[in-house]
């Protein structure tokens, strides 16, 4: 493993590894051997390395300090290794220590803010040893004084003493000045202590948790910055331990940081806009910095810093006059007296999640009230006006745009001060320059925070984005994935504090796993680590779909050679496991409470009647959760009445308790001792049989249990697949009398042995459970967002499934009671499948993780994992011999059978997706015609007319087509499809055919077209399609009907035109481009149609709009040409000859040319 590791490592640059050997394979020991091997290897020796995991715990610092032990390099250890902890940690760990020992001088000490510090730090060291030893109220107590404590530490006290430390450095100009004086003057050696941090630029191993990594490094001696985004990981090693566990870390983080990080949308737009109208901007601010200059004359077409500012003005001027943005937005009162909560949610689409009947909010300009009401409707606003969704559109349109400028002038501002540097001054950073532009602004505090991360990074495109390194267009600038856009959502609050204007808040998630993951993965060299990092779903994994898309060849394929010397060494690794009898025992449920009872206790019907009683009170009708208990009872019975083995490992889902909830500890304590008197095995008692173990003490837990199972003793440990089910070693030191089967020839060190036993139940909250009588919190709520838009984004829940969850979600979430109905369909998904598994693999690894075995092991399972999870979907995987056995007793229970409709309904629900973000890419293009954007229009359109469909190895070879092109289910020529608002809002797509509206090479007439004289010949000639050729892939229904149609209309109708009316089209100028196809360089304007049937034109809304495109260029006459037509129609004149309609060029039903039309055209100097 450690070679494969070499060799990634030396064959690329940056990109991404994933190694998932099974647990107890010695990953992490490969891993440390990997480091002190090349450390200091020539071509490692300038790369810094990270080992990063989910929980800090679980750090191997201390391991490696012992492999360069071994190699007699310990100083080396110390001269190059740090572990990195959040502050607040370092500080309960040692600033106590520190004190006692008169480290810190009292300069430091007689302060206010280390007072405070030191006071909650010994509270909290002081009671966090007694917790344990108390029950009852007064542990409750003790909790409460401990986390308010902790809470203290972290919020509020431990950055006001670091802020006391960092003004007393001030003295000093530079970090490096600042990080000599701690590092050798006594006064200040303390701080490198209690803040080793101070010391990460001069390391080059790391240690981290993956939150630490994400969160903010606080050096003290530079500004604050997380090492995804910083140039500290560029080009470095970057090991991720528990990789598919990671990304939940990074999802939690995102969480957080969105809900904390909410604007109100309307008063952001009112504070800039109110800045555009009466700053008079600094004239560094709107000067080109010398770098920015020389981009410029290079540039014609590039906005200076004044434009840019110039620019905002126009775009924030016409939604604040469009909206009467003057006046305040107000909630109508509905009369009922209802203040129930109303959201607007934001993904690809708008989606209004609104109580009761109404689906609307229209604006009502009240100019007498000198007010903007909000109405909540049935009614659909007028698409002139669009309602809020319009406002909020516009308003999002006006901040990207002032977002995509900020950081224009925030590199302007930047060169600015690098240009003006001095030597010895601080690093003026990125970051420091947009707060710095922002702040010109007069925005709030909140505003910037809000801001900041937009314009660093977000969803704020920069132009390096645009192209790949081959000039081509950027996949990742065209990204619409949820892991690129995230989604956002708007909530309508009225408060007695404004109560003549509602706020409307905007709560952004920008932000993914995935995107993360992928920037990490472009910059540096990242391995990622687990038995399940492979495993393909969504809900417990980072997307390896998108991932390997994006990251293309940078995604690293093992090759070959690696592959075989890993199975290899996996099969002299499990060698010896014909040693060890492995039993797989299914655990059911009868339904029968009394049938299981008579079974537990066999047949005393004293007992049976005893605790038939108990379980009626206990359970109180809440089936699910006693069928779970009486199945722990029976493998319970099953370990108690079994000598040859002395340790249980009982996973559930929910962790017992005393006395109270849904699994009482103390009732199958009661059980326990009823079994154990019943069979009469002595010197056995519930209490010292079972033991439970939670997050709360769980080192001191552990090290108990492991103690006690050392000893000989036999225990059931109770737990929870959130505590121990993935990356604990639970292994313990092997009893002096214990009979112990070696399954391999590795060292054994201690020799630790696993648990004899485990037993697990089926894995449930996959998924956040939606449940409208406890309700959601906001946490759960943006949790469940992201897990149905990332089965969207899969196609395994569809579009409208998908959205139905969501909202009803939102209505939980606000106290409401509606549903869908659809709660079901996600728990059907591959993801949701695959995830149980990942939480099983995980889960029988805690008894893989050593060589050393009981004679049996037993692996007591839920029967409904058996029948209701395709275990054989992990077979080909390398497999620990139990989870071997399990998978293959799955085998013979599972109820399902493959679902071949399935697989083409996911097909057509990524192919509605896909149609959705394609129809957003010509948008935006469509949006602001630049010379890129015109390039890209281009080489779209030039695609499509080569290929309408692409075989799979087109595809794989340049994954960029993705975006243009949809997966069918077999090679095919046509589908059918149907869709609304002009392919921006619900695009349905069907394979078999049964929709009405139809992509094919019959909807444009290309055979016909092909019997144009001298037209197949031209697109012979240019590669362009003669035909449909059938294939997996298919443009989507918005780039056929958006490019593909026009652009053949293009090329046919130029040609017959040039050819038969001896005219010759030219191409629109970039300025008027797309506005019409050709210019006759004389005011007249030619577009080509492909209508089937009657024109469309005569419509006065269409009338309008093309008059308004001709008056934008200035042009006399417009002449809209229908290629082809099979009946005769008249040549039509409007708007005083402004437009001319002509109905054909070529007759279908004659089959030959319209020389009587074209001859018409040239005589009436149509296009003169």
């Amino acid at each position: 493993m450690k070679q494969a590791i070499v060799n990634f490592c030396k064959s690329m640059d940056t990109g991404l590894f994933l190694l998932d050997m099974p647990t107890g394979f010695g990953k992490t020991y490969s891993v440390l051997d990997f480091m002190v091997d090349n450390y200091d290897a020539p071509e490692f020796k300038d790369k810094k390395i990270f080992f990063v995991t989910t929980l800090k715990k679980n750090l191997p610092d201390k391991e490696l300090r012992e492999h360069f032990a071994r190699r007699g390099k310990a100083d080396d250890y110390d001269k190059y290794c740090l572990r990195i902890e959040a502050n607040a940690d370092m500080v309960v760990q040692k600033l106590d220590e520190l004190y006692r020992a008169r480290k810190i001088p009292p300069t430091i000490t007689m302060k206010q803010e280390f007072k405070d510090l030191h006071g909650s730090v010994k509270l909290l060291n002081e009671y966090r040893d007694k917790k344990r030893e108390l029950k009852g109220n007064s542990k409750d107590i003790i909790n409460v004084l401990c986390k308010s404590a902790e809470d203290a530490i972290r919020k509020q006290q431990e950055g006001a003493f670091r802020k006391v430390i960092e003004s007393e450095l001030k003295q000093f100009r530079t970090p490096k000045e600042k990080l000599k004086n701690i590092a050798n003057n006594p006064d200040y050696h303390w701080i490198g202590e209690l803040y080793p941090a101070v010391y990460t630029r001069e390391k080059r191993i790391f240690f981290m948790s993956m939150d630490k990594f994400f969160l903010g490094n606080t050096t003290i001696i530079e500004a604050t910055y997380s090492f995804y985004n910083n140039d500290i990981t560029k080009n470095a090693i970057i090991f991720i331990d528990e990789f598919d566990a990671t990304r939940d870390r990074l999802l939690n983080q995102i969480i957080t940081r969105g809900l904390e990080n909410h604007i109100d949308y309307l008063g952001l737009f009112h504070r800039v806009y109110a800045s555009l109208k009466t700053r008079d901007f600094p004239a560094e601010l709107t000067t080109a910095s010398k770098l920015q200059q020389a981009y410029l004359d290079e540039h014609k077409n590039a906005k200076n810093p004044m434009e840019i500012i110039e620019g905002f003005g126009g775009v924030f001027d016409e939604t604040y006059d469009r909206f009467a943005m003057q006046y305040s937005f107000k909630t109508e009162e509905d009369g009922k007296g209802d203040r129930s909560r109303n959201f607007i949610f934001n993904d690809l689409q708008f989606h209004s999640v609104f109580e009761g009947e109404n689906a609307f909010i229209d604006i009502d300009t009240d100019m007498k009230a000198k007010q903007n009401w909000l109405c909540f409707t049935k009614r659909r606003p007028a698409e002139k006006d669009g309602g809020v969704l319009s406002l909020l559109a516009s308003v999002e349109g006006c901040l990207t745009y002032f977002q995509n400028g900020a950081r224009n002038l925030s590199f302007n501002y930047k060169h600015h001060k690098d240009e003006d540097k001095r030597p010895g001054d601080d690093d003026y950073t990125f970051e420091n320059a947009i707060e710095s532009v922002l702040t010109e602004f007069h925005l709030s505090r909140e505003q910037i925070r809000y801001l900041k991360p937009i314009v660093m990074g977000g969803q704020v495109k920069s132009k390096k984005d645009k192209k790949d390194s081959n000039g081509k267009m950027s996949l990742k600038y065209f990204d619409r994935s949820v892991y690129n856009r995230g989604f956002r959502y708007y909530d309508f609050i009225d408060d007695p504090n404004h109560s003549m204007r509602s706020e409307i808040q905007l709560f952004d998630f920008q932000d993914s796993p995935e995107r993360i993951l992928l920037h990490l993965s472009e910059k540096a060299q990242i391995i990622g680590i687990s038995a399940t990092a492979t495993l393909d779903t969504v809900i417990g994994n980072y997307d390896l779909e998108y991932l390997q898309r994006m990251l293309q060849d940078k995604f690293y394929v093992m090759p070959e050679v690696d592959k075989c010397r890993l199975q290899e060494s996996f099969r002299t690794f499990v060698a010896n496991y014909d040693k060890v009898n492995i039993h797989v025992e299914p655990v059911c449920y009868s339904t029968d409470d009394t049938a299981e009872l008579a079974e537990i206790f066999n047949g005393n019907e004293a007992l049976i009647k005893k605790y038939a009683e108990k379980l009626s009170i206990s359970f109180e009708r809440v089936e699910y959760a006693k069928n779970n208990f009486i199945r722990v009872v029976k493998v319970m019975k099953a370990f108690v009445l079994n000598d040859s083995v002395k340790s249980f490992l009982c996973l559930n889902n929910k962790l017992p308790q005393e006395n109270k909830g849904l699994f009482d500890i103390k009732l199958l304590e009661e059980f326990a001792d009823a079994i154990i008197k019943l069979y009469g095995i002595k010197g056995l008692k519930g209490k010292d049989l079972l033991y439970s173990i939670n997050s709360e003490d769980y080192d001191a837990k552990r090290a108990e249990f492991i103690q006690r199972l050392s000893k000989g003793e036999k225990l059931f440990v109770i737990s929870s697949y959130n505590t121990v089910g993935a990356g604990q070693n639970l292994q313990y030191k092997a009893p002096g009398n214990a009979t112990i089967v070696a399954v391999n020839d590795y060292d054994r060190g201690d020799m630790e042995k696993d648990f004899d036993c485990i037993y697990l139940e089926k894995p449930t909250n996959l998924l956040v459970n939606v449940d409208s009588k406890k309700g959601i919190e906001a946490e759960n709520l943006i949790r469940f967002v992201y897990q149905m838009e990332f089965l969207m984004e899969r196609g395994e829940v569809s579009r409208k499934d998908g959205i139905a969850v969501i909202k009803d979600a939102f209505i939980c979430f606000s106290g409401g009671y509606t549903f869908s109905g659809k709660k079901g369909e996600p728990y059907k998904t591959d993801s949701v499948n695959n995830y149980a598994l990942r939480t099983l693999i995980q889960a029988v690894g805690r008894i893989c993780r050593t060589g050393l075995k009981n004679p049996d092991i037993y692996i007591y399972v839920d029967n409904t994992i058996l029948t209701d999870y395709d275990l054989s979907i992990v077979e080909q995987r390398m497999l620990n011999p139990e989870f071997a056995e399990l998978v293959k007793v799955g085998k013979i229970y599972y109820n399902g059978q493959a679902n071949e409709n399935l697989d083409i309904a996911v097909m057509e629900n990524r192919a509605g997706t896909l149609a959705l973000k394609a129809m957003q890419i010509i948008n935006e293009l469509k949006r602001n015609w630049t010379d890129d954007s015109i390039d890209y229009w281009k080489a779209l359109r030039e695609l499509c007319l080569m290929r309408p469909t692409l075989s799979r190895k087109n595809v794989e070879q340049n994954s960029q087509y993705q975006l243009v092109y949809m997966c069918a289910p077999g090679e095919i020529t046509a589908y059918s499809y149907e869709q609304e608002g002009d392919y921006n809002k619900n695009i349905n797509i069907k394979f078999d055919g049964s929709l009405p509206q139809k992509m094919s090479e019959d909807e444009v007439h290309l055979k016909e077209i092909m019997q144009i004289p001298g037209v197949k010949a031209l697109f012979e000639k240019h590669g362009y399609a003669t035909s449909f050729v059938p294939n997996e892939f298919i443009l989507t229904p918005p780039m056929f009907n958006n490019i593909y149609k026009g652009a053949l209309g293009e090329v046919v109708g130029k040609y017959i035109l040039e050819q038969y009316a001896g005219v010759t089209l030219q191409e629109m100028p970039p300025e008027f481009f797309e506005l019409f196809d050709y210019t006759l360089g004389n005011g007249v304007y030619v577009d080509f149609k492909l209508w089937k049937e009657t024109m469309l034109i005569s419509a006065e809304e269409e009338k309008k709009n093309v008059l308004e495109k001709l008056d934008k260029c200035g042009g006399k006459r417009t002449v809209i040409i229908n290629i082809m037509l099979d009946h005769n129609m008249q040549i039509t004149s409007s708007d005083s000859g402004r437009i001319i309609e002509i109905p054909y060029l070529y007759r279908l039903d004659r089959k030959e040319i319209g020389t009587e039309i074209i001859a018409k055209i040239n005589r009436e100097g149509y296009l003169q």
